[in-house]
């Protein structure tokens, strides 16, 4: 009997040892469950994070993206403005050039020279059809208002000569073409709305610079 109950002793003592350990492996894998556990919850949010700054990177990148398109766009109206401003930088070259005649009296075909002016801002309705077709009516007022220069000239051309009375003067004066400042009206109107026109698409290129 002694010996059964030491054999019953030393069973449970093995036993408790038995359950012992494996209490310990659970709590030891428990750990274990809880530390990855934490580990992937970790990594979710890294994940997450990275998404949301990639998504944020491609939403910069794409809207980087559309600034430039329209940066390039702007220049490109930009550059096509060029020609025009050339153009008008001479506008009154031809003018000068009949004046200068004129003095010289060496005038002699009005018809010639009104084909001339309105050949050239035909030209420069061309470039600004390139620019800006919207610009296009402002251009047709000067080229149909061109006859106010003709009017001029004749106006010029037929002022007294030195001998003439004052009611000659008068009479002269009074007969200045209005036609003339039609004109030139028409003329600073399409300058001033050319220049409004480039200033705009200045503003919009620093507007959408990158």
């Amino acid at each position: 009997l002694v010996e059964e109950n030491r054999r019953l002793s030393e069973e449970i003592a093995s036993l408790t040892k038995t359950v012992a350990d494996l209490k310990a492996e659970r709590d030891e894998l428990s750990s274990r469950y809880e530390a990855l556990r934490n580990s992937i919850s970790e990594l979710e949010r890294s994940v997450n994070s990275l998404t949301r700054e990639n998504s944020d990177l491609r939403g910069s990148l794409n809207e980087l993206r559309v600034k430039v398109e329209k940066a390039k766009g702007v220049v490109e109206k930009l550059e096509r403005a060029v020609p025009v401003y050339n153009q008008i930088a001479g506008r009154d070259k031809i003018l000068n050039i009949l004046l200068r005649d004129l003095q010289l009296q060496r005038f002699e075909n009005l018809t010639r020279f009104r084909q001339q002016l309105v050949s050239y801002w035909e030209g420069v309705k061309s470039s600004v059809a390139e620019y800006d077709p919207a610009l296009t009516p402002s251009v047709d007022r000067v080229i149909n208002s061109v006859d106010g220069v003709i009017d001029y000239i004749k106006w010029l051309l037929a002022a007294p000569g030195e001998g003439a009375s004052a009611e000659e003067v008068v009479s002269w004066l009074q007969r200045y073409p209005q036609s003339f400042d039609a004109y030139q009206n028409n003329v600073l109107r399409f300058l001033d709305e050319f220049m409004v026109s480039v200033s705009t698409q200045i503003i919009a290129l620093r507007d959408v610079s990158p």
